[in-house]
């Protein structure tokens, strides 16, 4: 199984990610976008594994002494990916320091139960689009043109299944650890 833990967004944040998704496909020129049921902010990606009691042990660990705590949406931008198009994403602000507090528990109690660390630098962030097609005075109109109004307050934390079905991701939730 391919696995990642995240925190997973109401539908109300969804919705607002959506109507600045629709805004960024309007001017750009094509991408892989992300359907609105995989929106959600990872923490870790795990890859290939079957150790559902080993991730959810871990995030039980990361959790404890977390209070919930809130986030809201940044500013867009868009990561250049070279040949391959951009990277669509909405920052994530908020109680970052909280926020990196049970990052870095999670990090800490993964790998003490055999999973590898994340090699790069943790920037909490929501993917739109992958191989997003868009000229450097597109994506600078973008990112001064959007306002994003949506905020949450972090209540749990989630693993999650990628699988592939009928040629789409599908994030399936197999473990949910309130804080």
């Amino acid at each position: 199984m391919r696995l990642f833990i995240a925190i997973d967004l109401p539908r109300s944040f969804k919705a607002e990610l959506m109507r600045i998704q629709k805004e960024v496909k309007g001017i750009s020129c094509g991408g892989k976008f992300v359907p609105q049921d995989n929106f959600h902010i990872t923490l870790h990606f795990i890859g290939e594994s079957d150790d559902i009691a080993g991730a959810a042990e871990a995030m039980r660990e990361a959790v404890r002494g977390i209070r919930p705590f809130t986030l809201h949406l940044g500013k867009y931008t868009s990561l250049e990916k070279g040949s391959h198009g951009r990277t669509a994403v909405m920052e994530v602000l908020g109680d970052l320091g909280e926020l990196t507090a049970m990052h870095e528990s999670l990090e800490s109690a993964l790998y003490d139960r055999g999973f590898s660390r994340e090699r790069k630098k943790f920037v909490p962030h929501i993917t739109l689009g992958r191989s997003v097609e868009q000229d450097d005075l597109t994506a600078m109109e973008l990112k001064n043109s959007i306002r994003a109004n949506a905020s949450l307050t972090v209540q749990a934390i989630t693993l999650f299944e990628s699988r592939r079905e009928k040629g789409e991701m599908v994030y399936i939730p197999l473990h949910r650890e309130k804080l």
